[in-house]
């Protein structure tokens, strides 16, 4: 995994879970429902109490990759909820406050995430993050400071995020006292090439997050107004929900009664999803290779989550942080001489859908010196380059460092070339971005000979033509020195 690394600006201001008003509830010993005692006089809300809380969700992947279709489950429930005590962390005299183990009694239903409508989470399900292809990002240079987002990578600039929120609606517990009420959030997901968070128990599969509900009484609030003029006083014991920490993992420590620490706060999640991306190139060596000619590869993608979507990439889009192609998106039919492949217009596909037997295959065209990049292959995915055959011999490199494994052949392959098997290099489990080099070359020697270029044929004639005018100078000379004598 990459290193994380925590966003400048969240430490304090994002640690606790932000709230809306809502309706307060009885003190009497039964905790039976009461009506609010301190209201408005003008409009008759509440203005203090908060029944209702909201925790961000944040997946966090490469800026390359597309969001995944992933789930995850959340779940409340008391702190210890195995146990009769009330009270399940003794609080030092004057110094901390006593944690009740959370109230469960409801006037109506359950205590649980409320249903979370499109704008938050897109999900009808209660207690469900989900996450789909096509939901909004934010990239890490457009988060806001006050963003509680964990970034994965130390190199900035390299990610972003999607966030949904979820709900919790304390409105109908029935709390009989004051007190600090301490609740177990848990989230449960498994879901190709993500992470989850920090609290994860011995499964792997399960996050905590710990929640303190701050209960106060009424009376006591109103008393220490400094101007209560507008507010109806309260009638009897009545209690009112005052804030809401949240701490990561399982918190066992009692809360400060005279300071508001932020050791080991948080407010929301952050799971990362770990992508990598697949580029392949041709280079055509040789005397006889042909620079011009298109090759023909079939890329297939399995082990895939049904609906993803690969980005594909023929061309440089100008950002740093994403990995390029160079090739060509479309293509005439019969291109050239060389070509055999291709016979009609070719349009490459800008994207690939995996199916809904997690896998996907596509053709891709390449000349000499073109390359074309895969984006966004979850942790764990296989895939197949299957080159088709020509009158070539065909070899294939994984650049060094591209986290190639080739666990179909030598495993120390980086770095080296590798005689292909039936033409095909495969990887069943990627773990970094692979970049895959296909060579073809076709070589042939020239036989020798006398007469091998123009200019030595010139040559053997201009001698030829040499000889014979010498030798007529020469008899034409000595048939003259013979006649004088």
């Amino acid at each position: 995994m990459k290193k994380y690394r925590q966003f400048a600006n969240l430490i304090a201001s994002a640690a606790v879970i932000a709230s809306i008003a809502a309706v307060p509830m009885s003190a009497s010993a039964a905790g039976t429902p009461y009506t609010p005692g301190l209201t408005d006089a003008t409009d008759g809300a509440d203005p203090v109490s908060q029944n209702v809380t909201m925790i961000d969700k944040y997946l966090v992947m490469d800026v390359n990759a597309n969001v995944p279709n992933a789930s995850f489950d959340f779940s409340i429930a008391p702190y210890d909820s195995s146990s009769a005590e009330k009270t399940v962390i003794t609080a030092a005299s004057g110094t901390n406050l006593a944690v009740i183990n959370g109230v469960t009694t409801q006037t109506s239903g359950t205590l649980d995430f409320k249903a979370n409508d499109a704008a938050n989470t897109g999900s009808a399900a209660a207690g469900v993050a989900t996450f789909a292809q096509g939901d909004t990002t934010v990239t890490e240079g457009a988060a806001g400071a006050d963003t509680a987002v964990v970034w994965q990578d130390v190199t900035a600039g390299n990610e972003k995020y999607a966030k949904k929120t979820l709900t919790l609606d304390f409105s109908t517990v029935q709390f009989t006292e004051p007190g600090v009420y301490r609740y177990l959030i848990t989230e449960t997901g498994d879901n190709q090439g993500v992470a989850n968070d920090t609290g994860v128990s011995a499964s792997g599969q399960n996050t905590y997050r710990t929640l303190d509900v701050y209960v106060e009484d009424y009376a006591d609030y109103y008393a220490k107004l400094a101007d209560n003029s507008e507010y109806t006083a309260p009638s009897g014991k009545q209690l009112f929900i005052a804030d809401y920490v949240m701490y990561e993992g399982k918190h066992d420590a009692a809360p400060s009664a005279t300071a508001a620490t932020t050791t080991n706060k948080s407010s929301s999640y952050t799971n990362a999803y770990t992508s990598y991306d697949l580029t392949f190139s041709k280079t055509v060596t040789g005397n006889q290779g042909s620079k011009d000619k298109y090759f023909a590869f079939t890329v297939e993608i399995s082990g895939a989550v049904e609906g993803t979507v690969y980005d594909v990439s023929y061309a440089d889009d100008n950002n740093a942080n994403t990995t390029d192609g160079n090739a060509d998106a479309t293509i005439s039919a019969d291109p050239n001489s060389a070509t055999t492949c291709i016979t009609s217009n070719v349009t490459q596909p800008a994207a690939l859908t995996v199916g809904a037997d997690g896998t996907v295959t596509q053709v891709f065209y390449l000349q000499h010196g073109q390359s074309i990049a895969i984006r966004g292959l979850a942790e764990g995915t296989s895939y197949t380059i299957t080159e088709a055959p020509e009158d070539y011999t065909a070899s294939a490199t994984a650049k060094a460092d591209t986290g190639f494994d080739n666990k179909t052949g030598d495993e120390n392959a980086e770095g080296s070339a590798i005689a292909l098997s039936n033409n095909a290099m495969s990887d069943d489990y990627i773990q970094g971005d692979a970049d895959i080099a296909f060579t073809n070359d076709r070589s042939g020697a020239i036989p020798t000979g006398i007469l091998t270029t123009v200019a030595g044929s010139l040559g053997v004639v201009a001698l030829g033509a040499i000889g014979v005018t010498g030798g007529m100078i020469y008899k034409k000379k000595k048939k003259s020195e013979d006649e004088e004598d």
